[in-house]
This record gives C-alpha cells, structure tokens and sequence, in this order.
C-alpha cells in the first residue's frame, strides 16, 4: 500500500495511542499469572504476536469491550512460535522457552531474521541452554533448556535482552544476577521493572546489576499508558502544520517522554497541562540530540531538523543500524530524496535544514518508524509513502488519526 499527503493544516483533537512497549510486557506478565485483566491494550501487528504467543504458551484470553481478560498458564508449553516483525516477543519467548526440557523453534519475518541476538543466547547458555541459529543467532533459533539461576554478564546491544532475562529468571527456584556491562536504551528496562514490580516479582536493581528472587508472577489488572513514540508524530503535525490537542496523556516510565522537551528546545510550542498536551505551529531551529536512551525517536526528530533552521547534529545511535532496518542510513536517504542536505556519520546524522522539502517519494523499507515520520513532511508539500500499510506495527490508526484533524491523505 502506497500513500500520499499533500500540504495540508491540522486542527482537532485526538485520545493518546495506547503504549505498545507497556503492552507487550503486560501480556506476557499475564500470560504468567494465574488471573489478570489488560486495560485499554494496543492491538497492532508487533502486540498481535505478543498475544498470540501467549496463547501459544497455554494462556487463555477473552475479550470484552477494550479489555484483555487472561487465564495464565502453568506450564510453558513448547512449540512453535512466529514473532512477526516483533523484536519484543521474539527475545522474551528466547528466554521463557529456556525454561522448558524440550525444545521449540522460535521465529519471525525476512526483517526479524536479520536482527542478532548473540549476547542474549550466549548468556542463556551459560546457564544451560541449548539454542542453534543463524550468524550471531538470528532467527530461526530453536532453543531448549532447562536452565537454572545463576550470575551471568552481558554487554548488551539491545535492552531487550535484559528485558528477556528479566521475564524468565524469576520463574526458576534458585537466586540469579543480571550484570549489565553496557547497554543502551535503558529506559526500556525501566518500564520492564515497571511491569514486573506490579506483577510482584521481586528484582533488586542498582543500574547494572540486577538481582532476581524465586517469584510467582501476580499480575491482576494493568492500565496501559499512553505510548510516547507513536505520539511523538501527533504532536510534530502540530508543531509543523497547525494545533493539535492530544487527551489522556498520563506519565509513565517511558523514556520517549523526553521528546516533548526536545521539541521544546528546537522552539517548538508544546504544552503538557495534566492529562493534556497541546502543540501549535512553531518555527524550529537545529540541535544536538544524543539518542542512547531513547534511538525510537531519531526518525522524528530528523524530519523535524530537515524543517529547523540550522544544523542538528543526532549520535551516540548506532544501535539505530539493527533496528527493524539501518534507520541511520534509511533515514539519511529518504532525506535526500526531498531534497535535504543531510548525512551518515558512524553513530548517526547531520541535517542542514530550513530549506524547502520537495515533493518526492520515500520507501519505508517495511519500517513503522520511517513511514510514519516521513509522512509528517507531506504536510508541508507532498510525499508519497510506499509500503506503509508498515505502520500497523505500532499505530495501525496512525492515516486515520491524520486525516481525523484535517491532514490530506490519500491511499493510492
């Protein structure tokens, strides 16, 4: 599917998409618990894997209006598992099948193959693992334990590996350490403890090391939050074509709040009054911004710069290169093909920006976040999106909520 959005002036009001990181997290915390319910859930592409695997495992779930009621499972059953596109529900399933005898085989589509997960399946072999795959064990990785607790280090390449260990290893009946050498995106490690502390898993966390107690997951009702990251493009349509209030905007632990004080900083008007955040039409000017924390944002705030008088400089962000596609050197393309003055450094970009955006066409590449961030440029001339029925990952309502306040798209 191919889009097209045409200059346009944005007005109106939209409800915060629901948090797709919370989500994935909540479900299989459920999935563990004896009886839960999931509140206001995003149910996407990625979150649909998730859910499904849960399934997989032996959970049971209904659904009654916007809520997910769960009948946790027992035993994790083996099997066989397809992720999707989902980075998220490929690493935990890695770990929670390390809990089995037998083994499983886990895997995912063309992009999902082409991701790493060698520190992870490394730290699980230490602890008794057996999992084969491919190069740096990408998918399809079969994978068997039992493993037992312990302490293992790992330098990290993606959060989601702590993440992994931090699901499965409360579920054995010794003590276990996480020493976290090096990581990035840590923020969504924070959420991860988030989930867990209210699911009454017990982890002593310092920052690096993370000590995991014998626990029985109790996760009984979970309101998911507001999704940051998907936000992000709501509030940069104001910010670059007219006002938009967004409601119910709640704080969490999500590190990809900091956005609104980068826009702020670029001179963008934002406002965040109790559960409401309002953006308004602003002339930007360029900045550093140092992605380690939060590399989700990188292709909105590139789209941002390419409109700030300027220069905007974005690094530490080369773990954006083993994302769901290179998006350091995705987003520098697509750039260049509006005609901006943009460019690859090792650990991110430059952008020169304050020029005009040429009509043009980009491709996604399959990538959620390139697809939705390069539409946000339609808006001030007219770009065509070619496969960007991607966003579903994330924010299938995502050309809906465009056109609810008055952006011009048109599927072609």
């Amino acid at each position: 599917m191919d889009v097209r959005i045409s200059k346009s002036e944005v007005e109106g009001e939209l409800a915060a998409p629901p948090s797709k990181s919370y989500t994935h997290r909540a479900f299989f915390a459920s999935a563990l618990s004896k009886k839960s319910v999931v509140k206001n859930p995003l149910i996407s592409d990625d979150t649909l894997s998730t859910l499904w695997s849960c399934i997989g495992m032996g959970a049971k779930v209904s659904r009654k209006a916007d809520n997910l009621y769960f009948r946790g499972t027992e035993e994790i059953r083996p099997g066989y598992y397809y992720a999707g596109n989902s980075g998220t529900t490929l690493r935990i399933l890695i770990s929670l099948l390390s809990l089995s005898e037998r083994a499983s085989l886990v895997d995912g589509d063309e992009s999902l193959r082409k991701r790493p997960n060698l520190e992870l399946a490394e730290a699980l072999m230490k602890l008794g693992a057996k999992i084969f795959g491919g190069d740096r064990f990408t998918a399809p990785l079969s994978v068997r334990g039992p493993i037992r607790g312990g302490v293992v280090r790992i330098a990290a390449s993606s959060s989601q590996f702590i993440t992994s260990l931090l699901f499965a290893l409360p579920l054995l009946d010794e003590e276990s350490t996480v020493i976290v050498e090096e990581t990035k995106s840590r923020p969504y490690i924070d959420v991860t403890l988030d989930v867990l502390e209210r699911s009454g898993v017990k982890v002593e966390a310092d920052g690096k090391e993370y000590h995991i107690h014998p626990s029985e997951f109790d996760l009984r009702e979970f309101q998911v939050p507001p999704d940051f990251s998907s936000l992000s493009y709501i509030v940069s349509a104001g910010v670059i074509a007219g006002e938009v209030k967004v409601n119910g905007v709640v704080d969490s632990r999500q590190g990809d709040k900091v956005f609104l004080d980068v826009v702020r900083e670029m001179g963008g008007e934002v406002s965040w009054k109790g559960d409401v955040v309002v953006a308004r039409k602003s002339e930007l000017e360029g900045i550093e911004f140092d992605a380690r924390d939060t590399p989700d944002l990188v292709p909105t705030i590139a789209v941002l710069a390419a409109l700030a008088r300027g220069e905007t400089r974005i690094g530490n962000a080369e773990h954006l290169r083993i994302k769901e596609t290179d998006r350091i050197r995705t987003v520098v393309e697509n750039l260049k093909r509006l005609g901006v003055d943009a460019k690859e450094t090792r650990d991110g970009m430059i952008i020169r920006g304050g020029g005009r955006i040429e009509p043009g066409t980009v491709d996604s590449f399959g990538d959620h976040r390139i697809a939705m961030a390069f539409s946000l440029l339609g808006l001030v001339g007219e770009v065509v999106i070619r496969n960007a029925e991607c966003v579903g990952i994330s924010y299938p309502s995502f050309f809906r909520d465009l056109m609810r306040i008055g952006a011009r798209v048109e599927v072609l």
